[in-house]
């Protein structure tokens, strides 16, 4: 009490006369708010308008800096702190070292706002200062590696190894205080390690050899970290190597993924006894390393596998297409045809049917060696999808042999089979195009297209070749008659949505429902979904077909009742037309509130022809969506359909859905291997995984060993109206064993 009733002016006379600097700063900014004439006279300002003119960072030193992020830590959570610092001189640039203590004097609402530091020199205490200034300067190393494997981390999640290795080679050089430091990779002979990154003094080498003819090679085939203080001493390994460079000492840690690898090496041109700091430091280097070459193997292996029909090894779509674009160019290029050979077996639905899936696959698969076969050396073959396969022909002369070349494969596939134990008779429809000087890609495969109905209406197991203004008559007609006939279906709601569910393979519940478009034509029957959307995409109708499907599934999925509080998601599928549309996200946003449909309830699939291609407007269209709160789900994962460099480049997909094509392959050591691949690679983005396409319950539990979260298909659930989602979704949740329940994995 009798200091408040002495006013500020007791405060300032001891404000002034402490022998201890007493300094009062802003805390945000660090603007210095007072400093008292102890504290000038020790860091040797003028008068207090210059330390006014000053922040708290110009006060300390590099190895002080290293301690602020503590200090401002302790002051937010407890509002004081107390230890040892060092400022610095303005006038000689010493350094001080002093004891601190700090503390709030007043708080805001978003933490503290002013503070004050009391700072006694400690330099007449020389031992302690030693001590200081080693732990001092240990803290500032231990931030510079701390900042350093920060950085490397962050190259080692997005980066390539061209821009990795030479980062953690020069880390390790700088920090571990080297003449050269680098990193080597076992060549895959094994007998030397090619050296792919260096930093240090010239001349840079170009590889150790293996084993104990060199320090890394000695590492690398023993797995030990291997530490030499001076080669003079040194008897596991030969330092001639070494020696041959002028270097001393070093250590070398071994690099592995699920195999040796290569090794990190640091050389010093001295003897040295390096600490355990050290060792830990280029331990930590190796282990980023280890996981980025890990992670870039398997997004190699994922890409590679995703250009490769998991079925027959041959290009799938994708490889083909982009094989089709390439050859198209040197054809206009260097002015010679190209010929595109379309490939599609007859009635292959009896064989599947007749003698099961297995021995329709081996089929394919002995078809896919026969078209290799039959074809040229420099020809492509490829499969498009199910039983339909392309033919790429560069450079092929004239019409007559492209001909020559079709009738040579529809010979060979008149002769039997009895290599798969059960001949299987396979005859095959082939659409023949030759480009010209003006054709695009889309074009050639529309004319193959065209000669393949034509071929097909002929009679099965012949051959077609697209001639303009008169082979395409037949699928012309048929495409303008249901281009029209599609219009009036749109207008009297002849459409309708049948809806098959998704199931939680950890507990068998249905969590979601795909929609799916059908179309019962008065007179031409039942019209596959493949062929009338492609109607729909070539006459403009995509984007209302679109736009019908997406309101009505919103419509009825809005009044299906929850089960045990558990709401059925709806999935609608995306087409290319309606992504690119900018007020897509915006039609979305109102269909969902005429129908009341929560934007979590509804996932959209990206379709096949969506995403083959990425622009500007989809991904501001798909991040729109995203920021909606609608569930995006990247459809046909490993066809090239869905590219991986989708999920990297924009993650916001929150599901990932494998091809059906890998799905049938199971269970064998490559689709189950492919599948693994997938579903590691989607939960380090976060997403879940959907197998689509089951058909046994083989296939199910194989999905469930692999780790996938969701699966879809005939043997789970067929496809079903509206109005029985509900019941569906009822006897499951109950457990009954009828005929709409949902069998679950083998465990």
């Amino acid at each position: 009490m009798v200091f408040e009733s002495q006013g500020p002016d007791l405060w300032r006379s001891v404000f002034e006369r402490a022998t201890d600097l007493v300094m009062v700063s802003d805390f945000v900014s660090g603007r210095i708010l007072s400093l008292n004439p102890a504290g000038i006279r020790l860091v040797g300002l003028r008068d207090d308008a210059d330390a006014r003119a000053r922040t708290t960072a110009e006060f300390l030193t590099d190895a002080g800096l290293a301690q602020t992020p503590a200090v401002e830590a302790a002051l937010t959570r407890d509002g004081h702190w107390e230890g040892t610092s060092e400022l610095r001189h303005f006038g000689t640039g010493a350094p001080i070292p002093v004891s601190v203590s700090t503390f709030t004097v007043r708080t805001g609402e978003a933490g503290p706002a002013v503070i004050a530091i009391i700072a006694r020199d400690r330099r007449g205490r020389r031992t302690q200062d030693r001590r200081f200034r080693k732990a001092l300067d240990e803290a500032a190393h231990r931030a510079h590696e701390q900042h350093a494997l920060a950085e490397l981390g962050q190259l080692a999640v997005d980066a390539d190894l061209d821009t990795l290795l030479p980062a953690a080679a020069g880390a390790a050089a700088t920090l571990i205080g080297v003449q050269c430091a680098s990193i080597a990779r076992l060549t895959d002979t094994g007998d030397a390690l090619d050296i792919v990154a260096y930093r240090g003094q010239p001349p840079t080498p170009r590889s150790f050899a293996a084993g104990p003819a060199t320090q890394p090679g000695y590492a690398l085939a023993t797995g030990d970290v291997v530490v030499c203080p001076n080669r003079e001493h040194e008897t596991r390994f030969a330092t001639t190597t070494m020696a041959g460079r002028g270097l001393r000492s070093g250590i070398s840690v071994p690099i592995s993924d699920d195999a040796p690898w290569g090794v990190l090496t640091v050389h010093s041109a001295r003897p040295r006894d390096y600490t355990d700091r050290d060792v830990a430091f280029l331990r930590a280097v190796a282990a980023v390393l280890s996981a980025a070459i890990g992670r870039i193997d398997t997004e190699t292996r994922v890409r590679q596998q995703s250009n490769r029909d998991p079925l027959t090894g041959l290009p799938n779509r994708t490889a083909a297409y982009r094989q089709i674009t390439a050859a198209l160019h040197t054809a206009h290029r260097d002015r010679t045809p190209l010929a595109l050979l379309l490939v599609d077996v007859d009635d292959f639905k009896v064989v599947n049917d007749s003698l099961g899936h297995a021995h329709g696959d081996a089929a394919l698969i002995r078809l896919a060696e026969r078209l290799v076969g039959a074809v040229r050396p420099t020809d492509t073959v490829a499969r498009l999808g199910g039983d339909e396969f392309v033919i790429v022909c560069e450079d092929v002369g004239t019409a007559d042999t492209a001909v020559d070349l079709a009738t040579r494969i529809t010979t060979a596939l008149r002769t039997p089979d009895h290599s798969t134990g059960t001949p299987v008779p396979l005859r095959a429809s082939i659409g023949i195009a030759v480009s010209d000087p003006t054709c695009t890609t889309e074009e050639l495969i529309r004319r193959a297209d065209l000669a393949m109905y034509r071929a097909k209406s002929a009679g099965a197991g012949g051959h077609a070749l697209y001639h303009p203004g008169e082979s395409g008559s037949y699928d012309a007609d048929r495409v303008l008659r249901m281009s029209t006939d599609l219009r009036t279906a749109l207008d009297r709601n002849q459409l309708t949505l049948l809806y098959q569910p998704i199931v939680d393979l950890r507990c068998g519940a249905v969590v979601a429902v795909e929609a799916l478009v059908r179309w019962a034509h008065p007179t031409l029957g039942i019209i596959s979904r493949t062929e009338f959307v492609a109607v729909a995409e070539r006459t403009g109708l995509i984007g209302p077909v679109g736009s019908w499907g997406l309101r009505t599934a919103c419509r009825q999925a809005a009044a299906w009742p929850a089960h045990d509080g558990t709401e059925v998601r709806v999935h609608v599928n995306v087409s290319t037309v309606q992504l690119r549309d900018p007020l897509f996200a915006d039609q979305v946003a109102d269909i969902l509130a005429d129908t009341g449909l929560p934007a979590h309830r509804l996932g959209l699939e990206i379709s096949e022809t969506a995403s083959a291609s990425v622009t500007a407007r989809t991904v501001d269209t798909l991040t729109a969506l995203h920021e909606l709160g609608v569930v995006l789900l990247l459809d046909h994962l490993g066809t090239g359909h869905g590219p991986l460099g989708y999920l990297i480049r924009y993650p916001i997909f929150d599901s990932l859905k494998i091809d059906r094509s890998y799905i049938t392959a199971l269970p064998g050591p490559r689709p189950e291997a492919v599948v693994t691949a997938f579903v590691t690679i989607a939960r380090a983005y976060g997403a879940t995984v959907i197998g689509n396409g089951v058909q046994t319950q083989t296939q199910l539990d194989t999905l469930h060993a692999c780790g996938c979260d969701l699966a879809q298909g005939s043997y789970l659930a067929e496809p079903a109206p509206a109005d029985a989602i509900p019941a569906l979704q009822a006897d499951q949740r109950a457990g009954t064993d009828g005929p709409n329940s949902v069998p679950p994995p083998a465990h």
